[in-house]
């Protein structure tokens, strides 16, 4: 990905089995010698319900559990905790709740 000619950047996504995906996503920016990464990875525990966490260099730690309720229904409850500053808060905090016609 080439973004204004100034930011470049690259993912790798892998399917391990058929209840584990991990992907990696690297960018860089012209410039500011920033580079940013992050991991990501993905487990299904059963048919209806999945875990994922990922963690970037910024040391944000996300987490989420998506669990479906029935055809059509999801419910998702997810946070991200910011791990530089993890006792001033800050941290969010989510529900989703997916609904498909």
């Amino acid at each position: 990905m080439i973004n204004d000619g100034s930011e470049f950047g690259g993912s790798i996504y892998q399917k391990v089995s058929d209840s584990l995906e991990t992907a990696v996503n690297l960018a860089w920016t012209a410039g500011s010698n920033s580079t940013r990464f992050g991991i990501a990875a993905k487990y299904k525990l059963d048919s209806t319900a999945s875990i994922s966490a990922k963690v970037n260099n910024s040391s944000l730690v996300g987490v989420g559990y998506t669990q479906t309720l029935r055809p059509g229904v999801k419910l998702t409850l997810s946070a991200l905790i910011d791990g530089k500053s993890i006792n001033a808060g800050g941290h969010k905090l989510g529900l989703g709740l997916e609904l498909e016609a």
